[in-house]
């Protein structure tokens, strides 16, 4: 039988499952797989050697034996520093060709790769650093000086001769072992790292592919980073299975990611939902310009009804996709199809194959179909636990099930339909309020955009709804409580209603809930649009150097010398995406630079005018020393 079609594993549709033993306890498995994720790129050498794996952001194309062969060459440079087994290698780096060579490399050497999120401050970088007692720290250019000690990762790579790929069996690491750890979000305290394991990211891998059957000809665009859980699981892995071509993505521009997609004719595209948004707002976004985009998927949040309608209006060839999932499920642990979406609207489908799904109450026992409770899942793609954290580890990981941390329900056909993070569920004196149903119902008011749910303190029921809304016409608080009051109860109607010009988002794109609640505070509610100036405060002259040391963030301060500007004006001017453009408002709003106010129901942002005077000089003495016409001035 040809090498290239023979039918060696279980990763089509239908194909059988078995039973076996995970975490001590019975999973559902796929018999026919690779052993390891050096095993799936072992298997794409072999069958399609020559088919292009990866395309990197500067157009270099690299096939599967020059990408293993680079993998090779970086496994024994790595092995040559005689770093223990085990040992961490930690990386600050875009999405490269070198990034996703050092994920394999450190699988190939037995060492564990721990990927700092390049969206974090470099600050953030130092308690991962320490947890995971890294022993050698690489990074790209942009990220040398930001990363004490580290050495450079192209030539780190590439330290000796280059070496062809000479992967043997006898060569295999375990099935349990751990190549990498994904530092979770860090919402409920300091951030765990979640070991990935070879037997989870194949079953990953499998599971997606089995969904999207994926073929050689396929081009999927890594828009995820590749530290992050999903780049590796639901785009590098499946083209591998599927000796398909994947696009590495290194921009926050969705008019230059809708242009990657029409260059590269890309078939597999999945991102969070904020980005898809901020796509249909490029023109190019459509069936004629992307006719080969017939996979369309979105997760990490709530994937609302109206934006499913808007993709559907532009892409009616795409199929979509919702993807339920954590790190600690090595990316999926549901999927809502096409079919699930038009038949069970708000459902995140049924558990794959090689999971099951379980709602429990607080005791722990099973609840029945159509009972909200707390979501537990089992099977072949569930973590071995958190490193360094035995307790955490026991307290996530119980006889195989694994706790989400969500609130949901099953239904009669074993869908799954989320209704909140157990921490963000709201309750007002007994009854329990899920955030994602509010959000669902305020994106559908004719004048909302988006909009985020917190719950917020309340002396007399315990807690209260607090909404923050972004709108696209004038709309007022007493509006939105009554669209509510309509849509699901009067104790759901939001006790604070604030007008904002954006969500603020995590370094993945998910709505950054945390920052919320600080923006409420312990003292009185606001009112709506209310964000407030900053108070009057001393210049903190480090925190500035470091907000203006990032040129987009410089480029804003610009911009802002003589003018307010809301953010929509500022995307438009700067040409950034919009979540960007939050992101650095917020790092010049902590610095003290920057503050906010209403005006027209729209919020403003501006130059506080304390320091205002005083910035401009030093922004015009900065501009003229670079010149050479002025003397040094410090901060």
């Amino acid at each position: 039988m040809d090498l290239q079609t023979e039918h060696d594993l279980d990763d089509r549709p239908g194909d059988p499952v078995v039973v076996q033993t995970w975490l001590g306890a019975p999973a559902l498995s796929y018999a026919r797989r690779p052993a390891t994720v050096l095993d799936v790129l072992d298997r794409a050498v072999r069958r399609w050697p020559c088919r292009t794996a990866l395309v990197d952001v500067d157009g270099l194309s690299v096939t599967y034996e020059e990408f293993a062969g680079r993998v090779e060459t970086a496994a024994a440079a790595l092995h040559d520093r005689g770093l223990p087994p085990g040992s961490s290698v930690a990386v600050a780096s875009g999405n490269t060709l070198d990034l996703a060579v050092l994920i394999f490399a450190c699988a190939r050497a037995d060492l564990v790769m721990v990927g700092l999120n390049t969206r974090l401050a470099p600050p953030q970088w130092t308690y991962m650093l320490e947890h995971s007692r890294t022993r050698l720290s690489l990074a790209s250019a942009p990220y040398l000086d930001a990363l004490p000690g580290a050495e450079p990762l192209a030539e780190a790579l590439r330290e000796g001769e280059p070496r062809g790929w000479s992967y043997a069996r006898q060569e295999q690491p375990a099935e349990d072992a751990t190549y990498a750890v994904v530092y979770t979000s860090g919402t409920t305290g300091r951030p765990k790292a979640s070991q990935v394991v070879h037997r989870c990211s194949v079953h990953s891998g499998m599971s997606y592919q089995r969904l999207l059957q994926l073929a050689p000809e396929d081009v999927t665009a890594v828009l995820f980073p590749l530290y992050y859980i999903s780049a590796m699981h639901a785009h590098v892995l499946p083209a591998m299975l599927a000796g398909a071509s994947c696009v590495l993505v290194d921009t926050t521009s969705p008019k230059e990611y809708v242009g990657l997609l029409r260059r590269h004719a890309v078939t597999w595209a999945y991102a969070v939902p904020s980005w898809w948004r901020l796509c249909l707002r490029v023109p190019e976004l459509g069936a004629d310009a992307l006719p080969a985009t017939v996979r369309v998927a979105a997760g990490g949040a709530p994937f609302p009804s109206d934006l499913q309608a808007g993709l559907r209006e532009r892409l009616p060839q795409a199929r979509l996709f919702d993807v339920y999932g954590l790190s600690e499920t090595h990316s999926p642990g549901c999927i809502a199809t096409d079919e699930d979406l038009r038949a069970r609207p708000g459902s995140v489908g049924r558990p794959l194959d090689c999971m099951e799904a379980e709602v429990r109450d607080d005791d722990g026992r099973a609840l029945p179909a159509g009972r909200p409770g707390q979501l537990w899942l089992r099977g072949s793609l569930v973590t071995t636990g958190y490193a360094g954290d035995a307790e955490a580890t026991a307290e996530a990981v119980v006889d195989g099930w694994f706790d989400t941390g969500d609130v949901a329900r099953l239904d009669a056909d074993g869908r799954v339909t989320v209704l909140d993070r157990t921490k963000d569920m709201i309750n007002r004196a007994g009854r329990k309020i899920f955030s994602a149903e509010v959000e669902e119902l305020l994106r559908r008011h004719p004048a909302v955009a988006d909009a985020a749910v917190v719950g917020m303190h309340d002396a007399l029921a315990g807690e209260a709804v607090a909404a923050f809304v972004v709108a696209t016409a004038p709309v007022t608080a007493a509006e939105v409580r009554a669209w509510v009051r309509e849509g699901m109860a009067d104790y759901a109607a939001p006790k604070v209603v604030e007008l904002v010009d954006a969500l603020p988002r995590n370094a993945v794109g998910k709505t950054d809930k945390a920052e919320l609640r600080s923006r409420l505070g312990a003292g009185p509610p606001p009112e709506v649009g209310a964000a407030g100036p900053v108070p009057a405060q001393e210049v903190d002259a480090p925190a500035v150097l470091h907000a203006l040391a990032e040129p987009h963030r410089a480029e804003i301060v610009r911009l802002l010398l003589d003018r307010q500007l809301p953010v929509r004006d500022l995307v438009a001017v700067t040409g950034m995406a919009q979540p960007l453009v939050s992101h650095h408002l917020r790092v010049l709003r902590e610095a003290g630079l920057v503050d906010s106010t209403v005006r027209a129901n729209l919020t403003v942002y501006r130059l506080r005018p304390d320091v205002l005077a005083e910035l401009a000089a030093r922004l015009t003495s900065m501009a003229e020393r670079a010149a050479g016409t002025a003397r040094t001035t410090p901060w």
